[in-house]
């Protein structure tokens, strides 16, 4: 199948599930919720949900400025034929509502009984739905994952995210290049089109050719290693900033951010397939990569000592856990755990064979539990901050 007709299945699939959203609404106005009809309109939404749920970790739903968005995909045809409802769930506050793997029929039934009474009085419905969140584990509703304010429309917020992503996929090829045919050292050319790299991303970071706020609050569904690498030495910069690290430091974290998973390229990677789980030698190699990667840096001639240190240390964890195992705990570099953070960032707002992308909320929330284990809590802490200043910046 075309990719092109792939994206009017997925388009069409997307306008459907929007309208049973709303005629299992209508039904539940209209008739008792076990009357014959509801259960129909209502399973009907359920199996549409379900169906896309087995797939992918969650599906969201972003409804402002009076249109109607799935996932990314706009579907302009329905703002003239739900404006009432968009304008009354904008009136709740409720711009985006996301649906996790693990929803029930019954959660699902639930929803929409809270939900129904507050399309017709929606004062004070964001704490009605607070109220309601622990009955609600797979549902979560409210405001945008960022504040693009009420004069920015769709079609403004999309141009800023494909040019965004125009600027990464224009230069990624570079970083290819740095990894292209990798046998043993990176070759002095390879190492001053690395570095060359690492400025332009910071440049485009400091124009805003390449928003920071995108690369936080955008979930990333692309797998591509490169583009990975790009945004890891773009994060990573941003928080030695934060630091108030020099400037030659903050460059050389960002060289190491983009070069930390090089082990990884030494050998083709064997994505698990749906049926088929990852093989030990996958597992091995993984393992293995920051042991590989720092031996190619090390043996790299002219290439900063901080960079073969962010690749052997970006797994190990801030209580002695991780990989490479350790025969006792080691002090970690501050480079090396900056780039953890980042890393683990970005591998978790990023689509995977072996893992979907989850919301920023789930990646945080994780990221919170593991703070003093995985992490430095004084640096997660400053991570967490960083991503909250940037919801306050412009587009």
């Amino acid at each position: 199948m075309s990719a092109q007709r792939k994206n009017e299945k997925l388009h069409a699939f997307y306008r459907d599930l929007c309208v049973s959203f709303v005629a299992s609404l209508r039904a539940l106005s209209l008739y008792p919720e076990d009357h014959p009809e509801t259960r129909k309109k209502v399973d009907n939404l359920f199996n549409r949900l379900s169906k896309y749920l087995d797939q992918r970790s969650s599906l969201t739903l972003f409804f402002f400025n009076g249109e109607m968005v799935v996932e990314n995909t706009p579907l302009p045809e329905l703002s003239s034929t739900l404006a009432q409802l968009i304008n009354r769930l904008e009136a709740m506050k409720l711009q985006r509502l996301l649906f996790q793997r693990g929803l029930t029929s019954k959660e699902l039934g639930l929803f929409l009984q809270v939900l129904l009474p507050l399309l017709k009085n929606p004062s004070g419905a964001d704490l009605v739905l607070a109220k309601n969140q622990d009955r609600l584990p797979h549902i979560l509703p409210g405001t945008l994952a960022f504040e693009t304010g009420p004069q920015l429309s769709y079609e403004e917020v999309s141009g800023v995210l494909q040019a965004a992503r125009q600027s990464v996929l224009s230069f990624s090829d570079q970083v290819k290049d740095v990894f292209a045919d990798l046998e043993g050292p990176l070759s002095e050319n390879k190492v001053s089109l690395a570095k060359e790299t690492t400025e332009t991303i910071q440049r485009r970071v400091a124009t805003g050719e390449i928003p920071l706020k995108i690369l936080i609050y955008r979930r990333n569904t692309d797998p591509d290693p490169y583009i990975h690498a790009i945004n890891v030495s773009a994060l990573s910069m941003a928080l030695a900033k934060r630091l108030d690290l020099e400037e030659t430091v903050i460059q050389e974290v960002g060289l190491g951010g983009l070069l930390h998973d090089i082990g990884l390229q030494l050998t083709p990677p064997v994505p698990p397939t749906k049926s088929q789980a990852v093989t030990l030698d996958e597992k091995k190699r993984r393992w293995e990569h920051p042991i590989r990667g720092a031996e190619i840096l090390l043996a790299t001639p002219g290439m900063p000592d901080l960079i073969p240190m962010i690749a052997y240390e970006h797994h190990l964890h801030y209580d002695g856990g991780g990989y490479p195992k350790q025969e006792r705990q080691r002090q970690l570099n501050l480079a090396a755990m900056i780039t953890c953070i980042t890393n683990s960032y970005d591998n978790l707002r990023r689509n995977r064979p072996e893992q979907g992308a989850v919301s920023l909320t789930n990646a945080l929330n994780w990221m919170d539990r593991q703070a003093g284990k995985y992490f430095h809590p004084l640096l997660h802490k400053q991570f967490r901050a960083l991503v909250k200043a940037q919801a306050q910046e412009e587009l």
